[in-house]
């Protein structure tokens, strides 16, 4: 990878913790549940894919996200599971 694509990378990750909170309703906190949080989720994927962000990644920035916002553990646990087979389903 080239100190480029590196920077490219780094621009992407910051990009993607930035907008991620789009991604949920801004009350319910459940993910691309509105078409709107969909449309900026698949946004984001492309960023992802762009960029080589894995699922993984997206999902530990999700996981962030949903933990500063103060949801109880298994609303950020049923999101996280969403995050995950949106991101795995759309990258493929």
């Amino acid at each position: 990878m080239t100190d480029q694509e590196k920077i490219r990378r780094h621009d992407a990750l910051q990009n993607l913790r930035k907008s991620i909170g789009g991604c949920f309703g801004s009350s319910d906190g459940i993910f691309a549940a509105h078409a709107n949080d969909e449309s900026r989720a698949k946004a984001l994927k492309e960023i992802a894919i762009e960029n080589g962000i894995e699922t993984s990644e997206l999902r530990g920035i999700a996981l962030i996200y949903l933990f500063n916002q103060g949801f109880p553990s298994e609303h950020i646990k049923k999101q996280l599971e969403k995050v995950e087979l949106f991101f795995t389903i759309f990258t493929k």
